[in-house]
């Protein structure tokens, strides 16, 4: 069941990001006007606040708002860790930078310093 509803919630998501045309073959479907609705709380995605010392800059906190699909794997090997750069003992913000990784150049970090 919980495969179907993965499915159906990325379904959903396509649905939605295409063109019009591919949105009006979905309304011919009268049976799946109901499911965007139905299915919406079990495709809640949600992000978190996490934080990596020492980048994107040498000597300051990058605090990054991650979604919930990428926890995982930005924990495992991209050293962030759970929380604010607050909570690692950097409060005072520098600005925002773009990362330097291949991976993560589009990803804006929030930049704290100790103060």
């Amino acid at each position: 069941f919980s495969t179907y509803i993965i499915d159906l919630c990325m379904s959903l998501s396509l649905a939605a990001t295409l063109s019009t045309s591919a949105a009006l073959l979905l309304e011919s479907r009268r049976s799946l006007l109901a499911l965007p609705v139905l299915v919406t709380p079990l495709c809640a995605r949600s992000d978190e606040v996490l934080h990596i010392l020492d980048y994107p800059k040498q000597g300051s906190c990058g605090e990054a708002l991650i979604p919930d699909a990428g926890i995982p794997f930005v924990k495992a090997f991209g050293g962030l860790e759970s929380g604010s750069c607050a909570s690692a003992g950097y409060s005072v913000k520098e600005g925002e930078e773009n990362g330097t990784g291949e991976r993560d150049k589009d990803r804006t970090y929030t930049v704290y310093g100790k103060g």
